[in-house]
């Protein structure tokens, strides 16, 4: 490539993405810059003070709309280009007369979450295109321009540590506006955590990252941002929300690589993980590596000049990203703490613990002397630190958190979460006992019925619109995998993979209890998966081995009786769930599944020959259903066999 010769076109603004960009191109091939320089006004008017870089004219300096042909007919021939490369940087840079270069001409767009109309005009000037937004490939596909994805990336020259991490707690680099999501989230965080904003470029950037012991980031519409990477780079725990249908759920592994939070609960992912640090050290350390592996500037330029001069088809995808991204990054190094400890188990168990359980001869020293031979990964979120003394130690711990209050089941579940590793995760309460058998079926449920990322051995079918059950199925009820509205919360096992893709976590709204279950049965439904009851019994459980024990239940700075809660969550989980409903148009998400089973049921009776057996399922069925006309088309199918077959053979329903 030495031998190549490129012309990039930018404004000469010394923090745009075409300046790393060109320190890349410099290090393989000839290069020379043209564009107009940064217009010093903008300085000011975008508060660029600390920008601390000269401000300097490109090898060829021109105005902001320059003549291509005019240009190339005053350029020697020796120093025409190979390949005309034009990068977005700031508005105002479209240079006349594109036609008259005769190498090939592609372009690097940016800001198509933002800019997509007139991206897709100038991108018409060009002979292939390469954009940084993944989820806008189709938009340019249907205009008929050849357009590839080129992810942003780091410069490790510029993105490395610098400092010693920890002199503050959470950082952010960036531009903050009054009444945006991002300062709202960052008023979030400060509120219990301290939070250290500059607004810096370049090296003092890459100081403030190497500072903190977490590094903030928030997406805009979306967008796979360079924040992501080049906070990863500088070896910083990146905290980072997911940015749909970009490409990051496939790059990176939330809870592995970096750490993802939901709004609603930022201020908890932040709190635990720099209450763990070893934990967030290593994840951190993991992410570092596989940046640098295959997200660096010059891993980018290699591929654009590959699809641009060298003849290949694409850009890397996502999956071929990922790959290289993992190699020589060991997937289990437990005496180096500067990798990520992924464990070698299949599985996890998620324990919150609060105390002894008192109103149950089950408890969480039971617990863990049933887990001694049960293999997996055990995660304990203590509710307390008086639990926490006496049992922390315990051999059969893989990891644990503290907390100095109690903050509830849901977030407890969540903090365990982020501190598994495994595909299968199971939540068990403390006050449970366990037998090997029960798990291995548990997992061999969740990791073959079809889409499957909630399975338990009890739930119910739920008539949401009134908060109560229309059927609940206890121990032993079920004889064949079920799907169901929800799955019971005292031992279930969900698919991280599907609860990371999905961005699925239990809703901290319900703090301390009550209504988890019937939440996620609703979130793993609007995701597209599945919740299944399994017939599994090896195991045994007392409804409230906590609870029954409480006159009132404390939770942060609050106590309240059960009876309070309740009432509470109520009335937050109607809100929120149809509030949802109604802004995704679809009323259908709080219909129970259990029409569909009564369905399907007395059909697969009716056609099977027993007729009155089905007659007899839908009767029993109507006292769920008072409104005859949601029964009535399916009592005429069974009719219409049941002439067919000469009537019904009196075979009862068992």
């Amino acid at each position: 490539m030495k031998n190549i010769h490129v012309w990039l076109a930018y404004v000469a603004y010394p923090v745009t993405t075409a300046a790393y960009l060109e320190r890349a191109l410099r290090s393989c091939c000839r290069t020379t810059t043209i564009g107009p320089p940064f217009p010093p006004e903008l300085i000011e008017r975008w508060k660029l003070q600390n920008m601390k870089l000269p401000l300097t004219e490109q090898n060829i300096s021109t105005g902001p709309n320059p003549d291509m042909k005019a240009l190339l007919a005053a350029t020697p021939p020796g120093d025409l280009p190979d390949l005309y490369l034009w990068v977005e940087s700031v508005g105002g840079h479209y240079p006349l007369n594109l036609g008259a270069v005769t190498c090939p001409k592609v372009c690097y767009l940016i800001d198509s979450h933002l800019n997509l109309a007139t991206h897709l005009e100038w991108a018409k000037e060009f002979d292939m295109v390469f954009i940084a937004q993944r989820e806008y490939l189709d938009d340019f596909r249907r205009q008929g321009i050849r357009v590839h994805w080129l992810p942003l990336a780091c410069c490790p020259d510029i993105h490395r540590r610098t400092e010693p991490t920890g002199e503050y707690q959470v950082g952010f680099v960036g531009s903050v506006q009054p009444g945006t999501r991002r300062e709202g989230l960052l008023s979030a965080l400060s509120a219990t955590i301290p939070v250290h904003y500059e607004r810096c470029f370049w090296d003092d950037m890459a100081q403030v990252f190497s500072r903190s012991k977490i590094v903030f980031n928030e997406a805009v519409k979306n967008d796979l941002n360079m924040r992501v990477f080049e906070v990863m780079a500088t070896g910083s725990l990146l905290l980072s929300d997911m940015a749909r249908n970009s490409g990051q759920d496939e790059l990176f592994r939330a809870g592995e690589d970096y750490a993802l939070y939901r709004d609603a609960a930022i201020g908890d992912v932040a709190a635990f993980y720099l209450e763990n640090e070893e934990l967030r050290e290593q994840i951190a350390a993991r992410g570092q590596r596989l940046v640098l592996n295959a997200h660096t500037y010059g891993h980018r330029v290699e591929d654009l000049l590959a699809v641009a001069l060298e003849g290949k088809s694409d850009t890397c995808s996502a999956g071929e990203l990922r790959q290289r991204s993992l190699v020589n990054v060991p997937a289990v190094d437990r005496d180096n703490p500067a990798h990520l400890c992924i464990g070698s188990s299949s599985r996890s168990f998620v324990i919150p613990v609060l105390d002894m359980s008192p109103a149950s001869e089950y408890n969480i020293v039971t617990l863990l002397e049933d887990l001694q031979d049960i293999e997996g990964e055990v995660i304990i979120v203590f509710n307390g630190q008086e639990i926490a003394e006496h049992l922390k130690s315990h051999p059969r711990i893989t990891r644990y958190a503290v907390l100095k209050q109690n903050i509830g089941v849901a977030r407890a579940w969540n903090l365990g979460l982020e501190m598994a590793v495994t595909p299968v995760v199971f939540i068990l309460n403390a006050d449970l006992h366990l037998e090997q058998q029960a798990v291995d079926e548990l997992e061999r449920a969740l990791t073959t019925l079809p889409l499957a990322a909630c399975v338990g051995p009890q739930g119910s079918f739920v008539e949401f619109s009134m908060t109560r059950d229309y059927v609940y199925y206890d121990k032993g009820a079920v004889h064949t995998p079920m799907e169901v509205d929800a799955v019971s919360g005292f031992f279930f096992a969900i698919r991280l993979q599907h609860f990371n893709d999905k961005i699925i976590r239990f809703e901290n709204g319900f703090t301390p209890c009550y209504f988890e279950e019937w939440d996620l049965g609703l979130q793993i439904k609007r995701a597209g998966l599945k919740s299944y009851v399994v017939p599994v019994t090896s195991y045994d459980h007392h409804w409230s081995g906590s609870i029954r024990a409480l006159r009132e239940i404390g939770y942060y700075e609050q106590s309240r009786t059960a009876g309070e809660i309740l009432l509470k969550n109520r009335k937050f989980f109607l809100n929120k769930w149809q509030g949802i409903a109604d802004r995704d148009n679809n009323r259908e998400l709080l219909e129970s599944l259990f029409f569909s089973y009564i369905s399907d049921t007395a059909q697969g009776l009716a056609v099977g020959g027993h007729v009155d057996a089905a007659r007899q399922w839908l009767d029993d069925a109507a006292r769920y259903f008072p409104d005859e006309s949601k029964l009535a088309p399916l009592r005429r199918f069974i009719d219409v066999l049941a002439r067919k077959a000469g009537g019904g053979q009196g075979e009862q329903r068992t």
